[in-house]
């Protein structure tokens, strides 16, 4: 079956969208298709789905591949991905090479491994899906700012670091129940991450320790208000190969958690606005059949 393309013509790393094509069409897809506006990625690729193909390439970022995933969960289809974006972290977990050369290849030479998927779900709506992580707090206010057309077009590629600074000096504090197997906690933090691949930060490649793609859990990641000082020295530790306990700072590993905001909050999937809490956080093993380089476990 040839594969179905979906490409984020925006994304981060795409320098010459015509000399992409150009590649990707060395791959001789059924269909291409370009997206121009959020949920285009997960329209095409269900459209795709259902004429019968079983083979869907994501080109683009995280935002990208968790839309095209969320069409293949729990499906026979493979879903094989192109990363274009800032920091390719869902990519990076699994072991996609960077270069667009190599991962062009690898998209005919890889072997198909089950991945892991984390699914939200909300009191009578469908459940929502993404791969890499959902978040709730910095992230929600970052992707307010990152996601700006007039700052896009303002600052370009310095976007996501002028996001990162103003959704810093908001830091919002939320009080929530936290209820997973083994106990339950009510908390008051400025950020909660649900993590199903562990890999993060994009280029700096920082790792959450003893996780995997397909280790069945997802990592939980609770930050409460922090003077600036400590939160950035926190998120410095990583890059120069410290791993020590922070004040402030704590991670969970679980297959479900249930999250009771005190008020109904915003929550992103894979960097993107994508529901509200509360509502529920589970692993679907073994959800995605993922093209990966010959050397993943299965």
């Amino acid at each position: 079956m040839k594969p179905c393309v979906i490409v984020n013509p925006i994304a981060g790393s795409i320098k010459d969208l015509d000399v992409l094509l150009k590649k990707l069409r060395r791959l001789r897809p059924g269909e291409l298709h370009l997206t121009h506006k959020s949920g285009d990625a997960e329209t095409f690729a269900r459209k795709a789905i259902r004429a019968g193909c079983d083979y869907v390439i994501a080109a683009g970022g995280d935002g990208t591949v968790g839309a095209v995933a969320s069409a293949l969960i729990d499906t026979r289809a493979v879903l094989g991905i192109l990363p274009l974006g800032t920091s390719n972290d869902f990519a990076r977990s699994v072991g996609i090479p960077m270069h667009v050369e190599s991962a062009v290849r690898l998209l005919t030479h890889g072997r198909v491994s089950n991945i892991d998927a984390g699914r939200l779900t909300r009191d009578g709506e469908p459940p929502r899906h993404f791969v890499h992580a959902a978040a709730a707090g910095l992230n929600v206010a970052f992707a307010r700012f990152a996601t700006r057309a007039d700052l896009r077009e303002r600052l370009g590629r310095m976007t996501y670091a002028v996001a990162a600074a103003l959704a810093l000096r908001e830091r919002p504090v939320f009080s929530c129940r936290l209820e997973y197997e083994g106990g339950s906690e009510d908390l008051e933090l400025v950020h909660l991450a649900v993590i199903n691949a562990p890999v993060f930060g994009g280029f700096l490649e920082m790792k959450i320790p003893n996780a995997s793609p397909d280790d069945r859990r997802l990592n939980v990641l609770m930050v409460e208000h922090l003077p600036m000082r400590r939160l950035l020295r926190s998120a410095f530790y990583p890059v120069v190969g410290l791993h020590r306990p922070i004040r402030g700072f704590r991670l969970l590993a679980v297959s479900s958690l249930r999250v009771r905001p005190t008020n109904p909050m915003d929550v992103t999937l894979d960097g993107e606005i994508g529901g509200t809490l509360p509502g529920i956080f589970e692993v679907v093993p073994a959800g995605l059949r993922v093209i990966t380089p010959p050397g993943t476990r299965k």
